[in-house]
């Protein structure tokens, strides 16, 4: 627990930086509308997780301090690994198409790459297929590593979060990805 102690305040500042924070898949199409946006999206994230937690855990009579800290916690695990992994990953599969940016295939690589079609982008169906593609994968992350935090914090603290766990972190993930693509569209002149 002190290393978590010891690294928190390092980890906070990682994810209160919006170009490096690619967590909850949606935080990404908000800083292309603007920084005001992305924050908040993060603070809709924490809120509605939060909520639902505080509602999840109300026959435990869990205080709301020690809810927001298991929010906090499992979204700063599924912004690190949606800030590290997912654009590295990403990066490897558009590298290619770097060397070879005046062809068809390079800028098809390219376009991959890129997070909604902007005005220049010569192939807008695959950069918005890009975007929903990795809004899907980084939803499948970030209910997976939360779900994992959930449980190891529920067989380790003997914090009982219920039936159907997995239902649950589907469900308010679900929430606020929803939240989160109606900011884009609140925020961006689509």
């Amino acid at each position: 627990m002190k290393k978590i102690q010891k690294i928190l305040p390092f980890l906070f500042i990682i994810i209160s930086i919006p170009t490096l924070c690619f967590a909850d898949g949606g935080g990404p199409i908000l800083l292309i509308v603007n920084s005001y946006a992305f924050i908040v999206g993060q603070a809709w994230i924490l809120l509605s997780e939060f909520i639902y937690l505080i509602i999840l855990l109300r026959p435990i009579s869990l205080p709301k301090g020690k809810i927001f800290k298991i929010t906090f916690i499992m979204n700063l695990l599924s912004t690190i690994v949606g800030a590290l992994l997912f654009p590295f990953l990403l990066a490897l599969v558009t590298l290619p198409g770097t060397f070879y940016m005046n062809t068809k295939w390079g800028g098809l690589l390219m376009a991959l790459g890129t997070w909604v079609a902007g005005d220049d982008s010569p192939y807008p169906k695959v950069a918005i297929g890009a975007t929903i593609t990795g809004l899907i994968i980084t939803y499948i992350l970030t209910v997976w590593i939360e779900y994992k935090y959930l449980n190891r914090l529920s067989k380790k603290r003997q914090i009982e979060f219920g039936n159907n766990l997995l239902k649950h972190c589907i469900f308010f993930n679900m929430v606020s990805y929803i939240g989160l693509i109606a900011l884009f569209f609140i925020f961006s002149k689509f």
